[in-house]
């Protein structure tokens, strides 16, 4: 709806018609707003449902680590000087006709409690900057990081090692040569030292980080036929066996699946404004109202698993998230502004309607798409995505 329109909304519900401003006024205030408001609720609201968790015993770990996924995705931005300036000018063969402004969202996510812990929204650079610079301050002693080829560098590894996290990461097939080397052997498990190069010892020192570290290399057989090696901070055969490694990395299609949501359900990329703070307070608001979504719904799967076991259902249902998504929305002022309504009578409301429609597939379920042309892909997102929404 138009912002205009949304204002009246807002305002009805609050039944504040009197103080209803106009759009204009309303922009002018909300530069005023700091983004960093979002990234505040966002970590006061992990917080909490960590501290609550731990309290109940509900709070889900992987042989006692949390487990975080960290990885990041291009958002495209509108075309302004300002933008221009604040992120990166992305072209192609058409020269200044092919140019658009994107940045980089790094998100570091949890992979078994389904929640946004904390990002970061950057120029395009190598994803392992925003994540030792700004997100690893959000992890904690002992916390293993899942994650994908993209993160295997040395200094991720030094400063796992040298910070007490540990981490699992997917190897490419080029890449230290003692990993090359293992990726050539018939063996299905190595030790092996991986040491600095030149290129990264200035960094490595600056930072106090270990030269040399002790990891180990493990190689998967994928259904497909694939191979696959991973790399792991975790040695000791005893406490983590080889075959439990496989559905740990398989855990890390969460955060996948988590972009696609906030992408395509909360379109993140549908900015309400075209300079810089309120492309940030846009994007933390939608990590914040996401983290927001999966904590209020874990009551509801809870009570979707009772009630499956209950009537020995097969497949398991889950949170319809296009729904919670819809029904937080149209509820998030009562939850988080409305005074005559007291919280527990807006949540009793959200813990039903969450229940509705929920959505079940099995496990392992795959299904190849069809090929699809430019033309088609063009009229579905233009016209029968809403219909089917």
């Amino acid at each position: 709806m138009s912002q205009q329109n949304a204002l009246n909304k807002f305002f009805r519900e609050l039944d504040s018609l009197d103080q209803l401003p106009t759009a204009s006024a309303y922009c002018q205030a909300r530069l005023k707003l700091k983004p960093e408001l979002f990234v505040h609720l966002n970590e006061v609201t992990n917080r909490e449902f960590v501290e609550l968790s731990q309290a109940d015993g509900s709070l889900k770990r992987w042989h006692g680590h949390r487990v975080f996924g960290a990885d990041g995705t291009k958002l495209n931005l509108p075309d302004t000087a300002q933008l221009r300036k604040a992120f990166s000018v992305v072209t192609n063969q058409h020269a200044q006709q092919g140019e658009c402004v994107q940045s980089l969202a790094v998100v570091l996510y949890d992979l078994l409690n389904d929640l946004g812990v904390a990002a970061s929204l950057s120029p395009l650079m190598a994803e392992k900057e925003p994540l030792l610079n700004q997100l690893w301050q959000a992890t904690a002693v002992d916390d293993l990081l899942v994650m994908d080829r993209g993160f295997l560098d040395y200094s991720v590894i030094a400063f796992a090692v040298a910070t007490n996290r540990r981490v699992t990461i997917r190897c490419p097939r080029c890449s230290f040569s003692e990993i090359n080397a293992f990726w050539l052997s018939d063996e299905k498990e190595r030790f092996v030292r991986l040491r600095v190069s030149r290129r990264q010892r200035e960094f490595v020192r600056e930072h106090n980080l270990p030269e040399e570290v002790l990891v180990r290399l493990m190689k998967f057989t994928l259904p497909s036929g694939e191979e696959e090696v991973l790399l792991t901070t975790l040695c000791d055969l005893e406490l983590y066996p080889r075959q439990d490694f496989y559905q740990l990395y398989g855990l890390r299609w969460g955060e996948e699946t988590y972009f696609d949501r906030i992408k395509n359900i909360f379109e993140v990329e549908r900015f309400s404004g075209n300079n810089e703070r309120v492309i940030r307070q846009d994007f933390f608001g939608v990590i914040f109202l996401a983290t927001l979504d999966s904590v209020l719904c874990q009551s509801a799967q809870v009570e979707l698993t009772k009630r499956d076991q209950e009537r020995s259902r097969k497949l398991p249902s889950k949170v319809n998230r296009a729904v919670s998504y819809v029904t937080l929305i149209d509820h998030v002022t009562e939850l988080l502004a409305d005074d005559n309504l007291p919280p527990e009578e807006a949540l009793e409301q959200l813990h039903k309607l969450l229940q509705t429609n929920p959505t079940r597939h099995g496990p392992g379920r795959r299904y190849k798409r069809p090929p699809r042309s430019a033309a088609r892909s063009l009229r579905h997102q233009r016209y029968r995505k809403r219909l089917t929404a």
